[in-house]
């Protein structure tokens, strides 16, 4: 009896860690929101500038995680936040339209109008991604990903390394550059100064800090009481966490008609994720764990990042219907049996 209340005690230790993370990450990107606005940027290029501050819980987690010598726990959680992020906000984008179809919200907000061409008048409308995001976002996204596999899963160099780290840093500074170079969708707007989101975001960073070592120390010892690794605890414990509330947002932004804004953050976060977070274990050498666990991570991402270029139109971007969604949601069901398979050998 008291050992399950001490688990439960360390479960609700990790929860709360994660949910001081996200206040404080969610302070700093209304404050990187604020400026996005008033600059007059586009959607893709806003997601960019979100993603640093979305990212942050995952590091400030690797940097928790190799202090304390558990490097493998950082790069699960780094994985574990972008693995579910993008199936989860294509299914809960299309969810929140056909929810407020059926409640008889479309003709309420201007967001909720059918998006997709050829949309017949009374069917359900669809989220569509602006075709930008593809140069913006997930064409860099995949690229990153293959990136880090190239560094880090051939034998002779396997694990992270100092030189991978500043790798990855100068991709990431040539994607950030490359995003903030678009050119506006309007001219920047005068607007009176105001240091509300600014004070926020200053406020988060404490948050941020704390929560990030409560859900490391927690998550470690959850995962040394069920004999899990610190890859597989990252993995299904900080990560899936992580990632929640980030792909939660996705039902609301999709009312409003931000459906690229809700998908660029995402390929954003998981690009900091992968370049900025992984920083920390590549400056002290960390070995992968479990090299077929973080292989069958990479693998989701890349058929992930691929599948979602290949079906993009030039034009009209990404109509995320019901095809959509059962590839991506049937990809990730897909991913989550080969893990099992792999755990249980």
């Amino acid at each position: 009896m008291a050992g399950n209340l001490l688990l439960l005690l360390w479960l609700a230790l990790v929860i709360v860690g994660i949910g001081a993370m996200q206040w404080g990450a969610s302070r700093a990107s209304d404050a990187l929101d604020a400026y996005a606005g008033r600059a007059g940027m586009r959607g893709t290029v806003t997601g960019a500038l979100l993603g640093i501050a979305t990212a942050s819980p995952e590091i400030s987690v690797n940097i928790v995680s190799v202090a304390f010598g558990w490097p493998d726990l950082g790069l699960g959680a780094a994985l574990g936040s972008n693995v579910p992020a993008l199936p989860l906000i294509i299914l809960l984008s299309w969810l929140s339209l056909r929810s407020a179809h059926k409640l008889g919200k479309a003709a309420q907000a201007p967001a909720l109008k059918p998006t997709s061409v050829g949309a017949a008048a009374g069917e359900p409308p669809l989220p569509v991604v602006a075709p930008t995001a593809v140069e913006v976002q997930a064409l860099p996204y995949l690229l990153i990903v293959l990136l880090l596999a190239a560094l880090t899963l051939p034998p002779r160099w396997a694990g992270l390394q100092p030189l991978d780290g500043l790798l990855l840093l100068a991709a990431w500074g040539v994607y950030l550059a490359r995003a903030l170079l678009r050119p506006r969708k309007a001219p920047a707007q005068p607007h009176p100064a105001n240091k509300a989101p600014i004070t926020r975001a200053l406020l988060g960073v404490p948050a941020i800090a704390l929560g990030a070592l409560a859900s490391v120390v927690a998550a470690r010892w959850l995962g040394d009481a069920f004999g899990a690794s610190d890859l597989v605890v990252g993995l299904f414990v900080i990560g899936l966490l992580c990632a929640l509330p980030e792909s939660f947002a996705a039902w609301r932004l999709a009312r409003e008609g931000k459906t690229t804004t809700a998908v660029s953050t995402a390929m954003a976060d998981g690009i900091v994720s992968l370049t900025v977070a992984l920083v920390p274990p590549a400056l002290i050498g960390a070995a992968v764990g479990d090299p077929a666990l973080y292989l069958v991570n990479l693998t989701f991402l890349a058929f992930v990042l691929l599948a979602y270029i290949t079906f993009n139109h030039f034009r009209r971007g990404q109509e995320l219907g019901p095809s959509r969604v059962s590839l991506f949601v049937g990809a990730y069901a897909v991913y989550l049996a080969a893990v099992v398979y792999l755990l249980s050998r």
